[in-house]
């Protein structure tokens, strides 16, 4: 028997090049958690996205920043 379902909607297989440093770091934090890397990586994605801005707010243009030297 496998694991109980933590979400229900349709799953996507996909990969993801990751750093051997921080595939060790997910994989140690998996096995003290006993979940699986699958899961973190999915929590952790949906929080980065959720504090992501809005397009809008990145691409909107900004005031010019002062010059630097202090001549004026």
């Amino acid at each position: 028997m496998g694991r109980p379902r933590v979400c229900d909607e349709r799953r996507i297989v996909t990969a993801v090049r990751l750093p051997e440093s921080l595939h060790r770091r997910l994989q140690l934090a998996a096995s003290e958690r006993d979940v699986s890397a699958n899961l973190l990586v999915t929590k952790a994605l949906d929080e980065y996205l959720r504090r992501l801005p809005d397009a809008d707010e990145v691409l909107a243009p900004t005031r010019p920043r002062p010059a630097r030297g202090g001549a004026s």
